[in-house]
């Protein structure tokens, strides 16, 4: 079923009759009745009750008007949805950025190309979903988080990586709930939210920060998720320790709702970093990773100059 064969049809039903439909047409009449025959006769059905004086459209196409006119509409939406996807694919980039680096970094970074008018589309997504998205050619850059003696970003000879920053990955728990983290600490027990195993987070705690805790007491996995922005709103609550990117509990610790605990637990420093596929890319990705990278070398990247303290 053609566009203009739909349009002829709903032509004739909205304006009554096969001489007003062709000057809403555009043709002559002797064009336009040969135009309906030949729809007729491609889709082998008769679509018009021509005893009647105007001939008027048949029932069972009267019953299908409605459809008709939303894929009329459709079709005109996806004709121009793809001409403009032409004209516009070349100015749109796709970043693909872990969760907590999208709520607090990626809308400085992105500051710094806003001048390029370009679209940018936004995908949050766990640090290994990203890096799938770069090797799949689904993202154009991702920013992630790296962490010395944790997982080595894999596909790393196929990777442009670029450090742009870091950002301390620090304990954090509720300010008017310490007697109750008090109370758990007499009993040998530290209640912290994990990251799963299979998840990068996860694997900086279980490798890097919880043997550092066995002098602490044990350490009791309460509530295991991996989202940093769940985890953070736990602490809040008093519910256990949750180890949070520095820049996303800022504002918490500041105000005081939030307890930096990094002089008594571990932290770490993470490094901010940016990857893209080292092949060709587009022009305006190669401007892009040119605007990131300025900002890399600038004195005052967005991140935390947070650090480990044991």
């Amino acid at each position: 079923m053609r566009l203009e064969w739909i349009d002829d049809i709903l032509a004739v039903a909205e304006h009554g009759s096969f001489q007003a439909a062709c000057e809403k047409r555009n043709v002559s009449q002797p064009a336009f009745s040969r135009r309906i025959r030949q729809i007729e006769l491609a889709l082998g059905v008769t679509l018009f009750d021509r005893s009647a004086r105007p001939a008027r459209l048949s029932a069972h196409v009267n019953d299908q008007l409605e459809r008709m006119r939303e894929l009329s509409a459709g079709l005109r939406d996806l004709s121009g949805a793809l001409r403009d996807t032409e004209r516009t694919h070349r100015r749109r980039i796709v970043i693909a950025s872990q969760h907590a680096i999208a709520a607090t970094s990626t809308p400085a970074i992105i500051g710094h190309f806003a001048d390029l008018d370009i679209d940018t589309r936004l995908r949050s997504a766990n640090r290994d979903d990203c890096l799938a998205q770069i090797m799949t050619r689904r993202a154009d850059i991702a920013f992630i988080h790296d962490v010395a003696g944790a997982q080595e970003i894999p596909g790393s000879d196929f990777l442009e990586i670029l450090q742009i920053g870091t950002e301390a990955l620090i304990p954090v728990y509720a300010s008017d709930h310490l007697e109750t983290l008090n109370q758990s600490y007499e009993r040998g027990e530290l209640p912290v939210i994990a990251y799963p195993a299979d998840v990068f987070l996860g694997q900086v705690q279980r490798r890097v920060l919880f043997p550092r805790l066995t002098r602490v007491g044990r350490v009791r996995p309460r509530l295991e998720t991996a989202l940093t922005l769940a985890a953070l709103e736990f602490a809040r609550t008093g519910f256990a320790i949750a180890w949070i990117p520095e820049p996303l509990a800022r504002t918490d610790i500041r105000v005081g709702r939030l307890v930096d605990l990094s002089t008594t637990l571990p932290s770490i420093s993470m490094t901010l970093t940016a990857v893209r596929l080292n092949d060709m890319v587009s022009p305006i990705v190669r401007d892009v990773w040119e605007r990131v990278s300025a900002m890399a070398q600038s004195p005052e990247p967005p991140a935390s100059n947070a650090h480990a303290d044991i």
